[in-house]
């Protein structure tokens, strides 16, 4: 299989996107948020679309001036003139996309009895779906004249539908179909929330918090999610092949899928957190009295690892995407392990739920086992990802030369199975 994705840094292992670029644009975009509260703009869908919007021209144009000789938008150019039947063909593509989306969400009752999905996530998709049908018309003919590759799966998938002709094969299917699952299934979730924490922000009051030193923990905590949150949901949403931001790829395997959806709802909720998983029944809050010296430490701790957590989505800017490959990031936490998403949030996990001091030694035992084994799942997470990112030349180089650099090193000194191996070349897809 051809692979027409060319990296805008073309040196072996290079990020295409900056953490501290990244995160100055959210440092604007906290701004942001408390302009429009001191203003009294607090429609929470609109300021979510001022996010967006906010996100995207910080980014691109930050890497437009700062990064001029790999930026996105620096590596276009007209090439031909507009063919308006490739552009109805693409065109044909999104409607039938999201029609069909759009039937998932109101045949699967997963979605329809989400409490969060009519109040929150309907009015979104309201306003949302004709912005993108009224844009994509000049997207698409403006790509038709600058897109070194004009005849993408938009293009045959749209040929295929009005010519019942089979214009793909059966992987490039497949691929975006997956692409387009992972929008549609992880952005109906993050939205929503996302949402509800800018609620919460931009309705956030000092006097709240006072000298109560929980109500400080509960804000950083809030903090920390509020921004993995908001660059989840921004990088499903901005996912454009002109900013170079667009799905490569999405996760080939089964494995892959079935590891990365079990952790959310509402297969987490319904199925396996309460048939399988029960370990979160107690909490540290529990054994240190309020305002001791160890209860600032282990809040400290706690924080710290959400904060880790956190940055860790910065760090894709408009890039953030489960299961998918939208260019290699190789900056921020990500020049110290391949991922500290996962790690980060799993040790976070033991120090709030220390299940080792569970009343008991067999109790104890039991529920830190429950622990260990979701642990293992983020484990196969991480390996699953490894292997599909492994396709790629420059994700392999970046990889092996973590075996090297990475602050985890030791622990793959000790147990080899942790350590990277590159693919075998008759495995791979291009």
């Amino acid at each position: 299989m051809k692979n027409n994705y060319l990296p805008l840094k073309k040196g072996k292992g290079e990020s295409e996107t900056s953490f501290w670029l990244n995160f100055a644009v959210m440092l604007v975009i906290m701004g942001v948020l408390v302009a429009c509260r001191c203003i009294g703009f607090t429609n929470l869908i609109g300021l979510f679309f001022v996010v967006m919007i906010v996100a995207t021209i910080g980014i691109i144009s930050l890497e437009y001036f700062i990064y001029p000789e790999t930026s996105a938008l620096r590596q276009w150019k007209v090439l031909r003139k507009v063919s308006w039947k490739r552009v109805f063909y693409k065109e044909v593509t999104l409607i039938v996309t999201l029609g069909v989306i759009g039937g998932a969400y109101w045949l699967f009752p997963c979605f329809m009895n989400n409490v969060d999905f009519k109040p929150l996530y309907v009015p979104f998709l309201i306003i949302m779906v004709p912005l993108i049908l009224l844009l994509s018309l000049p997207y698409f003919a403006l790509m038709d004249k600058i897109d070194k590759d004009p005849d993408d799966e938009y293009y045959k998938i749209g040929y295929a539908i009005t010519h019942f002709q089979k214009t793909m094969t059966r992987f490039e299917l497949a691929n975006y179909v997956r692409s387009w699952l992972v929008k549609a299934f992880w952005l109906s979730l993050m939205q929503p929330w996302v949402l509800y924490r800018i609620d919460w922000f931009i309705n956030l009051t000092w006097e709240t918090l006072q000298d109560d030193p929980i109500r400080w923990f509960w804000f950083f905590n809030s903090l920390c999610f509020f921004i993995d949150l908001l660059y989840g949901s921004i990088g499903y949403v901005l996912s454009f092949k002109i900013f170079n931001t667009y799905t490569r790829t999405a996760e080939p395997t089964l494995l892959g899928w079935v590891v990365a959806i079990m952790c959310y709802w509402p297969f987490w909720d319904i199925l396996f957190y309460n048939q399988f998983f029960p370990y979160a029944e107690i909490s540290w809050l529990n054994f240190f009295d309020v305002g001791s010296v160890w209860w600032y430490i282990w809040a400290s701790i706690i924080v710290l690892l959400e904060m880790m957590y956190g940055l860790a989505s910065v760090s894709f800017g408009l890039r953030f995407s489960n299961l998918t490959y939208r260019g290699l990031v190789n900056t921020g936490l990500y020049k110290y392990t391949k991922h500290p998403a996962y790690v980060f949030k799993n040790l976070g996990c033991w120090f709030v739920n220390v299940p080792f001091l569970a009343a008991g030694f067999g109790h104890s035992l039991k529920l830190c086992l429950l622990l260990f084994g979701v642990n293992i799942i983020y484990y196969l997470r991480a390996k699953t990802e490894e292997r599909h990112l492994s396709h790629y030349p420059e994700y392999e180089a970046y990889a092996l030369a973590m075996n090297e650099k990475s602050i985890f090193r030791w622990v793959a000194k000790i147990l080899p199975f942790l350590k990277y191996k590159p693919l075998p070349k008759d495995k791979r897809l291009f």
